[in-house]
């Protein structure tokens, strides 16, 4: 009964993870109508940031603080993913993107002019080779910017009709492009993410729990009825309006850029909290988001894309079946547990846990 307790204490852990990667995934998809595919990717750097930050050996900020600086840079960085890289995917502008990309070259180009002068293709007009002076470097850079946005905003077009795939491949290219920066930025080796809670734990009768795992299933608890609470003010209305028809809300006033761009906010939070929880709980490494993206999409499974308590119940019971298979039965069962429940719950619930449903174009 012990070892049984422990396990399901290590499930819903688990689960509360699972849960809040897929409550990420189905507010991006409320407003994009697209899966996330780079969801926990972009968790993951804001968990390395709060690392980054409250780490002795790194900056060294109160716990707190950093952890709130943290989060709010994965609030900040998941609404300019969508600010800078999905609008011109799904009809809206895309000067933003031309603008970032112009100034990204023109910092990029300062070293290269410093460094190694003109590009070769140029290098046999007289006196132009080899590196220059700074202030020449800048001034060179300077001029490539506006040559840079030109050239963007000829070739680079917004979309007229959106196009779910490009979307799709953009997440997963992003996955990866993600996975780069953080092993560039933060390197490869794993890293032990102290916390008040770290190593602290509790009798409940004669079963040890740890707080670590305490912890992550309240906060988890707390996110999904502060996203249900969410659901319910005028910006939340106007997110479900969009999902549940884009054309009309539209034409009822309802700026869809906008809507978009808060739940990729929102859906950055969601998920920095999640990789945080998890990095706090266990070691921090550039896998850490592998697995938890796969359960994650599980989890919105068995919510039908749409429902968040279908969502956060569902991760939940993947992560107590995973732990009680394991445990009770036999390891080699524990990674097919979830595949095995998204088959079962769709063939007797097709539109998912709490039978609320809605026709996607595919």
């Amino acid at each position: 009964m012990n070892n049984l307790l422990q396990q399901i204490v290590a499930g819903a852990e688990a689960g509360s993870y699972y849960a809040l990667i897929g409550l990420a995934i189905v507010v991006v998809m409320k407003s994009t109508d697209v899966p996330n595919f780079a969801q926990a990717e972009m968790g993951l750097l804001a968990a390395y940031m709060c690392w980054w930050l409250a780490d002795g050996d790194q900056v060294g900020w109160p716990f707190w603080f950093a952890i709130l600086v943290g989060l709010l840079f994965a609030t900040v960085f998941g609404a300019a993913v969508q600010f800078f890289l999905i609008r011109p995917l799904t009809g809206l502008s895309n000067q933003p993107l031309a603008i970032l990309a112009s100034l990204s070259l023109g910092w990029v180009l300062i070293d290269g002019f410093q460094d190694n002068g003109l590009p070769g293709f140029i290098d046999w007009i007289p006196g132009l080779g080899g590196g220059y002076p700074f202030g020449v470097a800048i001034t060179l850079a300077i001029l490539s910017v506006p040559l840079t946005y030109i050239v963007m905003t000829k070739w680079v077009k917004k979309m007229d009709v959106v196009d779910h795939f490009p979307l799709l491949l953009l997440t997963i290219g992003l996955t990866f492009a993600l996975g780069s920066l953080i092993e560039i930025f933060f390197g490869n080796n794993p890293q032990k993410f102290e916390t008040p809670w770290s190593g602290v734990n509790f009798d409940l009768g004669s079963t040890r729990i740890g707080w670590d795992q305490v912890v992550s299933i309240a906060m988890g608890i707390i996110i999904a009825v502060g996203l249900a609470i969410f659901f319910r003010t005028k910006w939340g209305v106007r997110m479900r309006a969009i999902a549940e028809d884009g054309t009309t809300a539209r034409l009822l006033g309802i700026n869809a850029g906008v809507i978009s761009l808060i739940a990729w906010a929102i859906g950055g939070l969601v998920a920095g909290a999640a990789m945080t929880l998890k990095a706090g709980s266990t070691v921090l490494e550039l896998g850490s988001a592998e697995g938890l993206i796969l359960k994650g999409f599980i989890a919105a499974v068995l919510g039908g894309f749409v429902s968040l308590p279908g969502t956060f119940l569902g991760g939940m019971v993947v992560g107590v079946a995973e732990a009680v298979a394991g445990g009770q039965i036999s390891t080699s069962l524990q990674p097919t547990m979830a595949l095995l429940i998204v088959v079962v719950v769709l063939f007797i619930y097709p539109e998912g846990l709490t039978r609320e449903a809605k026709l996607r174009e595919v």
